[in-house]
C-alpha cells in the first residue's frame, strides 16, 4: 500500500514529535542527576552550600520556585553558616 503524501508527512510529524519528547526525557534526567550532585556536594561543604545559595538567590527568580525549594535554602543556609563558625584554614 502507497501512502499518500499527507499520510507520510504525518508519520514524519508524529516521529519528530517522539524524538523531541526523547530528547526531553534525557535533558530532565540530566538535570535531575546533575541537581542531586549538586545538593549532595553542597550538603557537605559549607563553601559550595554558599555558592549554590548565592545562585538561588540571584538566578531564580518565581516565588513558586522558591516556596518549593523553602527547606534545601533552610538546610544550605545552616551548613553555609558553618564557614563563620570555622577557624580560617589555608587550602
Amino acid at each position: 500500500m502507497t501512502l499518500s503524501i499527507e499520510q507520510k508527512i504525518a508519520k514524519k510529524e508524529a516521529e519528530i514529535a517522539r524524538l523531541k519528547q526523547q530528547a526531553r526525557k534525557k535533558e530532565n534526567g540530566q538535570k535531575i542527576i546533575i541537581g542531586g550532585l549538586m545538593l549532595s556536594v553542597a550538603k557537605d561543604d559549607s563553601r559550595v552550600a554558599k555558592q549554590l545559595l548565592q545562585l538561588i538567590e540571584n538566578r531564580i527568580t518565581r516565588k513558586t520556585d522558591l516556596d518549593r525549594l523553602d527547606n534545601i535554602i533552610d538546610e544550605l543556609t545552616k551548613k553555609a553558616n558553618e564557614l563563620n563558625h570555622q577557624p580560617f584554614q589555608n587550602q
